[in-house]
């Protein structure tokens, strides 16, 4: 009896955490996220680096199908394609023109105030020119060798620890106390962890960690407060270096948090990462930063 109170407020949290969830997965599932993270993390890894044509076809299907996605899901996909293939410019504007026509004549399943299906409203209308002037954008910069290609990401696969355990623990627990819906949404998305891709900063920085050569740790400026005088930058590189136990990531420009967590599947119990930007942006409001420049 004297237990209760605690046992009542436990299942207090568990139904408020579980209701968070399921509303979670409700919008997972409306809007197909699972086939969207599978073509991303496909292009991201290079899968489809030897067949760009398969490449373009399944982005323009899944781009075009009214079934799938909202309007900021789609942009997402197509500078994802933009970026992570050495697809022609012709090929990026096709695929960003068909998306454009489809949602036009066919509107969005998942719009951002609820339309019905077929229609296309003024607010997805104003994301859909703000996403084409972001693709139009990233598509110039590419064709100048501006920003390198992002389809050199390692496959973090069975290496991934911490945070991908914790995140497949807690989809865990949700699985047992969940039904239904909630049941089948926490399975879809438990999928999409199997497979984490390095990000450019976590290889870059696990790379100065390992001290591995010929990498950027034979190009980073090293310093080292506990040598007085002037010293051979070179020199001091080819010393015996101290494992590194504290480190400091520090993006000089827009920052997410899931750069961040990508960041910390690289920490472990001899090495803390700490993450930090000059700002941080949302996934939305780094589209609409695109497609102001």
């Amino acid at each position: 009896v004297d237990s209760l109170p605690k046992l009542l407020e436990q299942k207090k949290q568990l139904e408020m955490h579980t209701s968070i969830l399921q509303a979670v997965m409700n919008e997972v599932a409306a809007r197909d996220v699972p086939n969207f993270f599978e073509l991303e993390s496909s292009l991201a890894s290079g899968q489809y680096k030897n067949d760009a044509t398969k490449a373009k076809n399944e982005v323009l299907t899944l781009v075009t199908d009214p079934a799938k996605g909202n309007v900021e899901d789609k942009i997402r996909l197509v500078i994802v394609y933009c970026l992570a293939t050495a697809a022609p410019g012709a090929d990026v504007t096709e695929v960003a023109t068909g998306m454009a026509e489809a949602l036009e004549s066919k509107g969005s399943s998942s719009g951002s105030t609820g339309a019905a299906h077929g229609t296309l409203n003024k607010d997805d209308r104003a994301k859909l020119e703000k996403g084409l002037k972001a693709i139009e954008y990233l598509k110039n910069l590419r064709s100048l060798q501006m920003i390198p290609n992002i389809s050199q990401a390692e496959d973090f696969g069975s290496k991934s620890t911490g945070n991908s355990d914790m995140l497949s623990s807690f989809m865990a627990r949700a699985t047992n106390q969940a039904s239904g819906l909630l049941a089948k949404a926490t399975d879809r998305v438990s999928s999409m962890l199997g497979k984490v891709l390095k990000h450019r900063a976590t290889r870059v920085v696990e790379n100065l960690c390992e001290m591995k050569p010929g990498s950027e740790d034979d190009e980073y400026l090293y310093l080292d407060p506990k040598v007085k005088g002037d010293v051979d930058v070179n020199l001091l590189r080819n010393m015996t270096r101290a494992p590194y136990r504290e480190v400091i990531t520090f993006v000089i420009g827009g920052g997410c948090y899931a750069e961040y967590q990508n960041l910390q599947m690289i920490a472990n119990e001899r090495r803390s990462v700490t993450y930090g930007s000059t700002e941080l942006v949302s996934p939305c409001g780094f589209l609409n930063q695109l497609a102001k420049i």
